[in-house]
């Protein structure tokens, strides 16, 4: 999916703009320009999924276009608006523009490494907003229910797993690995989906630290990952979790397939002539995919 980007700013051939642009394009994204024009933005057919306001020179020229973008996010969540320039001058955006309606600011000069995470960030469909433990479920958890953990910082695969996981089993979900640590200190599942690829805290990183815990390191982890090359397999399999999953995955294969490692766990527990007492369950899931 192409990644378009539209700087609003007085003057695109600036120095600062150009090398902004430039970099932003090496990453991917379609840039395109315009001034603060609201009039020609809601012309617009097909409007970008972000927009940089690039906050410098009059301020007045600026409000009257971020008002209108305010008003554009509350009709299209999806769009993503974000400010760069000094801290009065974002200051005074706010005024126009509420900051709960931005993705994110930029102070002047832009750390374009942090820019470019944050766009990419938001183009997977992260939201800061989960910033604890969210479930799936009303009132109290069922007891005859499974409980397992969701932790990706797709927000919006986390939605749809939460969706179709919660009609078997008791879910939560989180789009931070932080967030899953402190909430396991507190409290036990049944299951982890645990997200391979995530900003600060990688999945393996997170795998660590549970399995440092007392507490923790008999929970069954599955990884989830969208690269299947056999040097990021490797690294998944690393600290030997119960599974690992490709994304992209359905709901329904998802929640087959965790039902169907429920079973098999609870079978081999069942079956003493096959288990060692001496081996965790979850490593004698573990099957002839690990061998490469």
């Amino acid at each position: 999916m192409e990644k378009k980007l539209m700087f609003i700013c007085e003057s695109a051939e600036s120095f600062l703009i150009t090398a902004l642009a430039k970099t932003l394009t090496g990453a991917g994204f379609t840039v395109s320009f315009n001034m603060p024009r609201p009039n020609e933005i809601e012309a617009m057919e097909e409007k970008p999924q972000f927009f940089l306001v690039y906050l410098d020179g009059d301020e007045s020229g600026y409000n009257t276009t971020l008002e209108y973008l305010a008003g554009l996010k509350k009709l299209l969540p999806e769009e993503h608006i974000f400010l760069i320039g000094n801290p009065i001058d974002i200051k005074g955006a706010y005024r126009f523009i509420p900051e709960e309606l931005t993705s994110g600011c930029f102070q002047r000069p832009v750390n374009t490494t942090d820019l470019i995470t944050q766009l990419n960030l938001a183009f997977s469909g992260y939201r800061s907003d989960i910033t604890t433990i969210e479930r799936g479920f009303e009132g109290n958890e069922d007891t005859q229910k499974k409980t397992v953990l969701i932790v990706d910082d797709d927000t919006s695969f986390l939605r749809s797993m939460q969706t179709g996981l919660a009609k078997k089993f008791n879910v939560f979900i989180t789009n931070s690995g932080m967030n899953a640590v402190n909430f396991l200190k507190d409290r036990t599942v049944d299951l982890i989906l645990l997200d391979y690829e995530m900003p600060v805290l990688s999945g393996l990183e997170v795998f660590r630290i549970i399995r440092s815990e007392q507490n923790t390191e008999h929970i069954p982890v599955i990884f989830l990952t969208s690269k299947d090359d056999k040097n990021t397999v490797m690294k998944v399999l690393e600290g030997k979790p119960a599974d690992y999953l490709l994304k992209p995955i359905s709901p329904t294969i998802l929640s087959q397939t965790v039902e169907n490692f429920f079973k098999k766990l609870e079978s081999d527990k069942n079956d003493k002539g096959k288990s060692d007492p001496n081996v965790p369950a979850e490593l004698e899931m573990i099957d002839e995919k690990f061998s490469l």
